[in-house]
């Protein structure tokens, strides 16, 4: 009996994990700024890697949220501190000030280190 309750809960949570999966791509492929910005944050929560070519899609994205849970947040700093998070690493510039325009060096920085860290897997 323990071993079929043990199977249908890891039944369930690879079913919760590959729908989570789903809602994080199609929230980073939005064309919707609090879409996105959702999106990117539970990126940053998961700390997985396969969100990382996602995030560097038009990260300079300077739009603000619009909802009260995402007010004064831009996409590109949700996608940065997602980045950051995710790569252990911080960016050459802060990002994380109140409607901080994109900054191309922290851009440029984490798709170096992307392509780095992608070449040696």
């Amino acid at each position: 009996m323990k071993k079929i309750g043990l199977i249908l809960l890891s039944f369930v949570l690879i079913l919760f994990s590959c729908d989570h999966d789903k809602e994080i791509r199609h929230l980073l492929n939005s064309r919707i700024p609090n879409e996105i910005i959702d999106g990117a944050y539970k990126a940053g929560e998961t700390a997985d890697e396969q969100y990382v070519p996602l995030l560097l899609k038009n990260a300079a994205d300077g739009r603000e949220g619009s909802s009260l849970h995402f007010a004064l947040l831009t996409v590109y700093s949700v996608k940065m501190f997602a980045l950051e998070r995710i790569l252990h690493v911080s960016p050459p510039h802060p990002f994380w000030k109140i409607k901080t325009p994109p900054d191309s060096v922290n851009i440029k920085f984490y798709s170096a280190l992307w392509q780095k860290t992608s070449r040696r897997k």
